[in-house]
């Protein structure tokens, strides 16, 4: 092989398809489980620049923009405004391009299917609830997501 040569090898992954559609970006993963109440309605987020960071400070991800990534994360916790604040990160176009969720559950995917219905704005959700999922992907890792079919496609950053 040629000095210099790098190889990428794609990874398939086969989750199970909540909500449809295609998104295609550089991972943002998580351990930490998201709240997105949390994450996003703070004053900072008024600003258009600023309405994808996100401003949980306890949380791992604070201060990064979940816009036009693949967000990667075990769960959603926190407060039935769940879906409503992924319904306007939505509407504002500071949406991730997809979510790759361990365990996903109605007021998750509650905004994403209203953003749908209400804007045709909704974005890809796939479950995948293998323990191996933040082992595989990696943030900077490029990832297509088909909420169709549930594929994931992993090519290393």
């Amino acid at each position: 092989m040629p000095q210099g040569l790098r190889v990428r090898i794609m990874v398939m992954l086969n989750g199970k398809p909540i909500f449809g559609g295609r998104g295609e970006g550089l991972a943002l993963v998580t351990k930490m489980p998201m709240n997105f109440t949390a994450a996003f309605t703070k004053l900072a987020n008024l600003l258009p620049h600023k309405r994808s960071t996100i401003q949980d400070r306890h949380h791992d991800l604070y201060k990064k923009s979940v816009k036009g990534r693949v967000l990667v994360f075990p769960a959603a916790i926190g407060s039935t405004y769940t879906g409503m604040v992924l319904l306007q990160r939505m509407y504002e176009k500071a949406a991730p391009a997809a979510m790759i969720v361990q365990r996903a559950d109605s007021l998750l995917v509650s905004g994403t299917v209203l953003a749908e219905v209400w804007f045709g704005r909704g974005v890809p959700v796939v479950e995948y609830a293998g323990d191996d999922l933040l082992d595989k992907i990696k943030t900077g890792d490029r990832v297509s997501v088909d909420g169709q079919t549930g594929k994931i496609c992993i090519v290393p950053g």
